[in-house]
């Protein structure tokens, strides 16, 4: 069979899955089908790179066409920075000062968040790695380990409205048992839908583009061991 033809057939089948996934009932779930079918996209994709992260977020900066995958979380950066003892700069002034901004109760959209040039502009040497898994695609793939590690979502956030799934947001939590409020950044099930939808389309370009086999990335027949 022809490249061509193992590309159609390897695209039809999880444009396919992804029909079944819609079907589930519950959200949870639907999420971890979802993040799980990027990772074995990612495995047609870059066959070569054995480390499962830096694999998926290849897959995602390269095949994704997703607008906000650049955006850094200043919560997720905030928070990163408080762990390790960094309470003032340029860049922890920056964030607190665009945290404070935010009225409390609205939904909160990427676009409110800094980009990724932005962050690396206010920040030094010595706070680059907060920076960098502060970045969507980066805690996207913290947020699938939570989901296939522990099958729990991480913080308190919730799906809400269909209107509000298209994108990821924050929500505004209050935390009766400590007295505090948090901002809770939420990957709703309809954004990893369409996320997974548009890793399926970038990923057909790519096989296409570069005459690569999805199916070269698998070894088939069975692995498991007979008994004797």
């Amino acid at each position: 069979m022809a490249v061509r033809d193992d590309i159609d057939q390897y695209i039809a089948y999880f444009n396919a899955q992804n029909q079944q996934i819609e079907n589930v009932a519950l959200p949870l779930l639907k999420k971890v089908f979802y993040l799980v079918e990027i990772d074995t996209l990612s495995r047609a994709a870059f066959p070569s790179n054995p480390k499962n992260r830096k694999r998926v977020v290849q897959f995602i900066d390269t095949c994704s066409n997703w607008d906000d995958k650049d955006k850094v979380s200043a919560v997720q950066l905030q928070f990163a920075l408080e762990k390790n003892g960094i309470l003032s700069g340029s860049l922890y002034d920056s964030i607190n000062q665009r945290i404070n901004s935010w009225g409390y109760g609205q939904i909160i959209r990427p676009n409110d968040d800094l980009s990724l040039g932005e962050a690396q502009r206010l920040s030094i040497s010595s706070e680059s790695q907060y920076v960098k898994y502060a970045r969507y695609a980066e805690l996207l793939y913290t947020y699938r380990n939570h989901l296939l590690h522990e099958f729990r979502e991480p913080g308190h956030g919730m799906d809400l409205g269909a209107d509000l799934r298209s994108t990821p947001y924050y929500l505004g939590m209050d935390r009766p048992s400590t007295g505090q409020s948090s901002w809770e950044l939420v990957f709703p099930s309809q954004f990893l839908r369409s996320l997974c939808k548009g890793c399926i389309n970038g990923l057909e370009a790519h096989l296409s583009a570069n005459n690569l086999n999805p199916y070269d990335a698998y070894e088939f027949g069975s692995m498991w061991q007979r008994p004797r």
